[in-house]
């Protein structure tokens, strides 16, 4: 009887240890389709329908690093505006750990003030992006999530 009962015991130890695999597995394939579905560093303008505001992807940062951030701005309207404003700012991260904030992210705004585009015209901005010295180990392969708006007249 004692055979039997530990047969039993190894049984349900390996159909526990098999079910434990599996519900893992089915937890990596979820969480890389959550990031795969990202677009980080790439947004459509908000506050402003009449222009796009897509950018490059930033890759490699890390504390103290600096990146540059080429914004490419689209009228999407018949007539000429002036940008007066581009704003940029972290609204996510892929790590719930690591906050959007910018004890983590600091973002330098485009420099230039007044930036006219022709009618259904393009044209590009240029701003930057760091990781302070200060991050938080957790933001270690996060990619932040941007949001960009254009205030135009």
């Amino acid at each position: 009887m004692a055979d039997g009962s530990r047969l039993s015991s190894r049984a349900r130890s390996t159909i526990l240890l098999a079910l434990l695999a599996l519900a893992g597995i089915a937890t990596l394939i979820g969480v890389h389709n959550a990031f795969a579905r990202w677009r980080p560093a790439s947004a459509r303008s908000v506050g402003s329908a009449k222009v796009q505001i897509t950018s490059n992807r930033i890759t490699g940062l890390y504390p103290g690093a600096t990146k540059r951030l080429v914004l490419k701005l689209r009228n999407r309207t018949r007539r000429r505006l002036a940008v007066q404003r581009i704003g940029i700012r972290v609204v996510s991260t892929t790590k719930p750990s690591c906050a959007a904030s910018p004890s983590n992210l600091t973002i330098r705004q485009p420099k230039k003030r007044l930036l006219r585009l022709r009618p259904r015209g393009r044209s590009k901005a240029i701003a930057s992006i760091s990781m302070p010295n200060s991050v938080a180990d957790s933001c270690q392969d996060a990619v932040f999530k941007l949001r960009y708006t254009a205030k135009t007249r």
